[in-house]
């Protein structure tokens, strides 16, 4: 990829990275609220190492769930 010739603005930089994101098959999620006991559940996963972030938390549940869910779909 041939850089700028002038640096990229911080909104730039970040339109890019969600265009390479979205290209990828990824999406960025609206902000949205958790009840206290969600987001205390999501503080203690990432205090416990499940993991390093929030956002991380969530991907490996999310990753996690659909695992089981094949699983019992398939019989196991």
């Amino acid at each position: 990829m041939k850089l700028p010739d002038t640096p990229l603005t911080p909104a730039q930089r970040v339109r890019r990275a969600e265009a390479a994101l979205r290209e990828r098959g990824g999406r960025r999620m609206p902000d949205g609220h958790l009840q206290p006991d969600a987001a205390q559940a999501l503080a203690d996963l990432v205090a416990s190492g499940y993991a390093a972030s929030p956002v991380a938390v969530i991907s490996t549940a999310l990753l996690d769930a659909q695992r089981k869910v094949t699983r019992r779909d398939d019989g196991n």
